[in-house]
């Protein structure tokens, strides 16, 4: 009798397991139903996410071998999901802002003319300079943890800087995971060399600022590193620039891919297959930084910087110790007391803690032009 009371309890005892693992076997299957449909492709001439892996064409190949590796990776699929709807947020910001119109654009200009929409750039000047007026320029990279954005998700802040007297170039790159961090580093080294063979098409002075937010100020700082030393670019197999900018502005940059402490979870994945490139030994920025000559930097940061802060103050001290002359403005909360969050400057420019802090990063350009002309 007490035998069969046995069997019977662990009859029940294997049902009720049973059943837990079929939901959570079903659970799993309806996740990954409702990602690979959040984030199913659409054709990059009709209205499409600006998501990696999420544009397909009839003419152009957006993934490359360098990526095949990360495509489905579980880390990047779910972040596929978490910026598609970060896109949502943007989107809802940008509805509520009001942006500068005194502002002349040359939008959508190909840097590397292959009908690729992330080899694109856009231009941005006041209105009412003269053919013979020349101001500074500044090149910015947006961010968007390597795999989100354009330049559209950047272009209030960069029209806001082109409102404050500036030539400003807006670029895009492609995105993990049809590329890698490497292949990103190429399209922004191609996107420089763009315009320093075209800046005198614009009311440039021959002076530019080289800025990035985020995964964007990670590609700035490569990228000025790269501008400055040969052996990196060999590397990094990367063109020259032929520019080099007289200071940097970096937004809460992640340049720290490899020591990033839990953040490197997912900053590894975005290099690919890491361990076996060239690049392994030069992921994070003390590890190219004695290669390189970097110009003055300016850096921003938040305590509600819950993703880069920690990483700023890391780049901050490194570049001290390094001797590159270099500031860090840290914002506490703002004026009502609530923390300013990642990337607070670029995400809102025209808040008061935005314009402190674009003002306090050129104001520092400003004492560090090569040529003096405003």
């Amino acid at each position: 009798m007490e035998q069969t009371k046995e069997k019977k309890k662990l009859s029940k005892g294997k049902k009720a397991l049973i059943i837990i693992v079929c939901i959570i076997l079903a659970i799993a299957l309806a996740a990954v139903i409702f990602i690979n449909v959040i984030t199913k492709p659409s054709l990059d001439t009709e209205p499409h996410h600006a998501v990696g892996g999420m544009v397909y064409s009839e003419t152009v190949e957006y993934k490359s071998e360098s990526g095949k590796c990360i495509r489905h990776n579980p880390v990047v699929r779910l972040m596929q999901m978490v910026w598609r709807f970060c896109e949502d947020g943007d989107n809802a910001t940008h509805a509520v802002q009001t942006p500068p119109t005194d502002i002349v654009k040359d939008e959508d200009i190909f840097y590397i003319d292959d009908g690729n929409i992330y080899h694109k750039l856009d231009v941005y000047y006041p209105e009412g300079l003269t053919e013979n007026d020349e101001v500074p320029a500044i090149i910015d990279i947006h961010g968007g943890g390597w795999i989100y954005g354009d330049k559209d998700l950047n272009e209030y802040y960069c029209l806001e800087l082109a409102h404050k007297g500036y030539v400003v170039f807006n670029i895009s790159y492609r995105l993990v995971p049809d590329v890698t961090v490497n292949e990103q580093l190429q399209d922004c080294a191609e996107a420089i060399k763009w315009i320093g063979e075209n800046m005198e098409k614009y009311p440039c002075d021959g002076n530019f600022l080289l800025t990035g937010d985020s995964a964007g100020g990670q590609m700035a700082v490569y990228s000025a590193a790269l501008l400055s030393s040969e052996e990196l670019r060999e590397v990094f197999d990367t063109v020259d620039g032929g520019i080099k900018p007289c200071a940097l502005l970096l937004t809460s940059p992640v340049s720290f891919s490899k020591s990033g402490s839990a953040f490197s979870v997912y900053t590894k994945i975005m290099w690919g297959d890491y361990k076996n490139k060239p690049t392994y030994d030069y992921m994070d920025l003390d590890e190219i930084i004695d290669k390189a000559e970097l110009p003055p930097t300016y850096l921003i940061t938040s305590e509600g910087d819950s993703l880069a802060r920690e990483q700023t103050l890391k780049a901050y001290d490194l570049l001290k110790e390094k001797g590159v002359e270099c500031e860090l403005k840290d914002f506490g909360d703002d004026e009502n007391g609530d923390a300013l969050p990642h990337v607070f400057s670029v995400l809102d420019p025209f808040c008061k803690p935005g314009q402190e802090a674009i003002d306090g990063a050129l104001e520092f350009y400003k004492a560090h032009l090569w040529q003096e002309n405003i």
